[in-house]
């Protein structure tokens, strides 16, 4: 399988940097004092987790391109209108790039494989 429609791979990657970037991240730079920040990382990580592990096929793949799609699109608006979040730049460029690259490919991957075929063909007799 080609590693650009690997979309559980994607999912794994994204949700372990949200939960290590984004969780651990906020903790380490905000403390317990921004509890909902923390929360919404770790429900996204978790969404994305579910995505990764308990879903295949065309299923996974359409809950990444919804999961992920709209995270792209918010890290653009972020970075293009310079919006901030608890005073701090939300997505500055050029340290956005990588995000949007990372929740990128398994949005695209996902929009790759939206209409796939779940079922084996069957064999003719």
């Amino acid at each position: 399988m080609n590693v650009l429609h690997n979309t559980k791979l994607w999912l794994i990657i994204v949700a372990l940097g949200h939960t290590l970037l984004g969780v651990g991240g906020a903790f380490a730079t905000y403390g317990s004092d921004q509890l909902a920040i923390l929360g919404f990382f770790s429900l996204t990580s978790v969404s994305l987790f579910y995505a990764a592990f308990m879903l295949e096929g065309q299923a996974q793949a359409r809950l990444a391109a919804v999961l992920c799609g709209p995270a792209v699109v918010w890290f653009v608006v972020c970075a293009a209108l310079g919006l901030e979040m608890l005073g701090d730049p939300a997505a500055p460029l050029p340290e956005a790039i990588m995000p949007i690259v990372l929740w990128g490919l398994p949005a695209l991957s996902g929009v790759m494989g939206w209409n796939m075929d779940d079922a084996a063909p069957a064999a003719e007799a």
